[in-house]
């Protein structure tokens, strides 16, 4: 069987053509990420000037379901337009030729015609090799528009522990997708989400080659903290392929469920709230709370008793919690979520609700340490409720942050903030009505010209 994915109105008669938007020739109607076909069902797959209407993640999904489906020795042709070569075009030809290649370059408004994301070919072939693809080879072209594309052709290897792997992994993919665990809306929560599976691929990959046959805790507990819900599935793909010979008997299968069960990655983020709020603390505090989680998780692999133990501490603290519903527990996903309570506490300042941004600010701060701009903001709502000791507390803070963070003239940001702080104390002097401070472009002096 071969397939002719994203096919259009290019009917293959040797092929069974499939798309999602145009069904006039297309033999079947079907996502080019998630394909209904069974693992190693397809001889050769032929995706041509696809993958970039998909966008960067998506593409990754479509190009691991081909990898699935296709047999050991099958065959893969990718093309796309090579956007590289395009962009040189484009700045060596005159005007109307200029507006044929944005087009080529960014699609026409029209549905499944937008071009969401082209691939500089090293991309692509990175991509390609990280799947599990091998034998890629690269061919640039012009095709009869004379527009400047690129064709590889690569096949999937013959079977062995390693392909039993990356086949593994496609199959988490798809259960990912299936399960509505993935959210391509989100493309900052699927980076990390891909970031964790090529973390996972990367030691599956050196355990095996090591001739290890048993799970090894050391191989899954930084992922654990990540998300247990991943690992759970991780750990139930590579159980399918039998990797670890005492699965069944281990309590490591059990982990990720009592994780998921009580919302563990909840009462981590809870427990970094809680901490203490001392500016520019964040990674240490954040490598401390990584540590209590391990430490927790360990227990749940000790004795029974203390197993139980731990469970019954985890069971209660997940009660106490307030619901977040942070999807991963991870640096940047948190620094993100910080932003976004950081930004409505903004909105909450200029509408001069002011008891709203004050918890708003607080939360952003409790949740990431090192924004100087959280509590420079603070302090200014601090003085527009007149509280002036805790503004000149949050004063005292935005300046220490400041003494910290590389940031550019940040003498002249300093002076700011000590002219703010020097009014506050000014008991003669009257406070003025401070407006929230959103970003530090005024300060930035490297301007387009």
């Amino acid at each position: 069987m071969k397939l002719n994915i994203g096919c259009g109105k290019q009917f293959e008669p040797e092929y069974i053509n499939i798309d999602l938007y145009e069904d006039l020739i297309a033999d079947k109607k079907m996502s080019a990420v998630n394909l209904e076909f069974e693992d190693f069902s397809c001889q050769e797959v032929k995706a041509i000037h696809l993958i970039e209407h998909l966008g960067l993640y998506q593409s990754i999904y479509a190009i691991s379901e081909y990898f699935r489906v296709l047999e050991p020795k099958g065959k893969l042709i990718l093309e796309t337009p090579d956007l590289e070569k395009a962009f040189r075009t484009y700045l060596n030809s005159d005007y109307e030729k200029k507006k044929d290649i944005l087009s080529w370059i960014y699609g026409l408004p029209h549905e499944g015609l937008e071009h969401k994301f082209c691939f500089p070919p090293q991309l692509l072939q990175e991509i390609l090799e990280k799947i599990g693809f091998e034998n890629i080879v690269q061919t640039s072209f012009y095709n009869k528009e004379s527009i400047p594309s690129v064709e590889f052709v690569c096949n999937k290897p013959e079977m062995s522990n390693i392909v039993e792997i990356f086949q593994g992994f496609t199959c988490i993919r798809k259960k990912l997708l299936i399960n509505k665990i993935i959210d391509f809306k989100d493309l900052f929560i699927t980076k990390e989400q891909e970031d964790l599976l090529n973390n996972l691929l990367i030691k599956t990959i050196k355990f095996i080659k090591n001739d290890n046959r048993k799970i090894n805790f050391k191989l899954i507990k930084d992922s654990l903290i990540i998300s247990p819900l991943i690992v759970k599935i991780f750990i139930d793909e590579m159980k399918n392929f039998k990797f670890f010979a005492d699965f069944d008997g281990s309590q490591i299968l059990e982990l990720p469920e009592i994780l998921i069960r009580y919302k563990f990655h909840e009462i981590l983020l809870n427990a970094l709230i809680k901490a203490p709020l001392i500016p520019g603390s964040q990674k240490i505090i954040f490598a401390s709370i990584e540590s209590y989680g391990l430490g927790m998780i360990e227990t749940l692999l000790s004795s029974k008793t203390e197993k139980d133990k731990m469970v019954k501490k985890i069971e209660q603290l997940s009660q106490d919690i307030q619901k977040h519903h942070l999807k991963l527990f991870s640096p940047n996903i948190i620094r993100r979520y910080s932003l976004d309570i950081f930004y409505q506490g903004i909105k909450s300042f200029y509408k001069q609700d002011y008891k709203n941004a004050l918890n708003k600010f607080l939360t952003a701060i409790k949740l990431y340490r090192d924004n100087f701009l959280y509590y420079w903001n603070l302090a200014r709502v601090f003085v527009n409720l007149n509280l002036k000791q805790k503004a000149i507390r949050y004063y005292k803070r935005t300046l220490k942050l400041l003494n910290i963070t590389k940031v550019q003239n940040k003498s002249q940001i300093k002076n700011d903030v000590k002219s703010e702080l020097k009014s506050l104390k000014n008991p003669k002097k009257k406070l003025p009505e401070l407006e929230p401070i959103i970003s530090i472009d005024k300060y930035q002096t490297n301007k387009l010209i």
